[in-house]
């Protein structure tokens, strides 16, 4: 009987240590996450014909040609949004400003499609030709 109270006071101990050593794990994940993606932003405007990259930290107002007619995008705070777009929904005008690495909007009937991309001074992991 006293070799299972042992066994169990062990388990309880080794619990309580994998717990902390997974919150550790966890919150150094997150705090990578964090810290890896800073660098430079800039917005990516792609439509049917071309690829446009401008600096979110300068303010301005783009138009770009899409399927459907032009698309006018706004940059303004570091943050871009569709401000006018000829789609029959105006979805794209309604969704929020996409402001940090990784956010895209698009207006799908006009095919314009709009991103967050971030430089990073790191080597490549792999690169395909």
């Amino acid at each position: 009987m006293k070799n299972m109270r042992k066994k169990f006071k062990f388990i309880k101990t080794a619990d309580i240590f994998i717990i902390i050593i997974s919150g550790a794990a966890i919150a150094a994940a997150v705090f990578y996450s964090c810290t890896n993606g800073k660098g430079k932003s800039h917005l990516v405007i792609e439509t049917p014909d071309a690829q446009y990259i401008y600096s979110l930290s300068e303010d301005k107002k783009i138009t770009v040609q899409g399927v459907l007619g032009t698309s006018e995008i706004e940059i303004s705070d570091g943050k871009a949004r569709f401000i006018s777009s000829p789609c029959p929904g105006k979805t794209c005008i309604q969704c929020p400003p996409v402001k940090k690495q990784g956010d895209w909007t698009a207006c799908l009937p006009n095919r314009v499609f709009i991103r967050i991309e971030t430089d990073r001074n790191q080597s490549l992991d792999a690169l395909a030709q």
